[in-house]
């Protein structure tokens, strides 16, 4: 199958069953933004709290610099429609700082950060040694929900490792709230470290995530050595 002439100036990771995966840079920093906002508003724990599409997009919108130029976060675009994105996976290093503030800009996460910190220090406890380049945090994938099932997150997963290990980076991680990403994960590879049951979880000594229905009983943190 050719490349469409409107793709032709980005470098195409893969293209296989309609759908061309292209580094993150090479579309509009606002449509990845969007799609991830609405995907994320679907997951668990934003649920839980009642987090919508427009409170997802400002803590997105906060990442897009890093993510969209580290080379390692990818696209998924129709290839009968580059312009028509479809999926998006942003990855960024594991010791990278959080933006600056990003608790106040978006005070409806500090619950989920405080979850993903617990964790994630369970990881750091087992790796004292863990420096910036080593692991790599494959960190946020969504899909437009008319293109579900199609298999887009299993290949982001291993395009996202690629470019991390061409990049020197030894080990990813992932941290999943749900059971369809928790699968995604393990159909990957990766390997489970930790989990934190939501209904043992409290912030603020409340259960915020207690009512979070099945199939998703936990949260979940990942690794895969490359």
């Amino acid at each position: 199958m050719s490349t469409p002439a409107a793709a032709t100036d980005s470098e195409v990771l893969l293209e296989e069953d309609g759908f061309l995966y292209l580094d993150a840079n090479e579309v509009p920093r606002e449509s990845v933004v969007a799609l991830l906002s609405e995907s994320f508003s679907r997951e668990p724990m934003a649920r839980a709290l009642g987090a919508s599409a427009r409170d997802l997009a400002p803590f997105v919108r906060r990442f897009m610099p890093e993510c969209t130029s580290n080379g390692l976060s990818v696209v998924a675009v129709r290839d009968d429609d580059p312009q028509a994105l479809v999926a998006a996976f942003l990855s960024r290093d594991f010791k990278s700082p959080v933006p600056e503030d990003i608790m106040e800009d978006c005070p409806w996460f500090m619950p989920v950060g405080q979850a993903l910190m617990s964790v994630g220090e369970v990881y750091e406890g087992r790796h004292p040694q863990v420096k910036r380049g080593d692991v790599a945090d494959l960190w946020m994938v969504g899909t437009d929900a008319r293109y579900a099932r199609r298999g887009l997150a299993r290949r982001m997963f291993m395009l996202c490792m690629r470019l991390a290990r061409e990049r020197g980076f030894r080990r990813c991680v992932t941290e999943c709230t749900g059971h369809y990403s928790q699968s995604a994960a393990r159909r990957a590879g990766f390997q489970e470290i930790t989990r934190l049951y939501y209904k043992d979880f409290r912030f603020q000594g409340n259960a915020v995530f207690a009512g979070i229905p099945l199939p998703h009983t936990h949260l979940a943190f990942f690794e895969k050595k490359l």
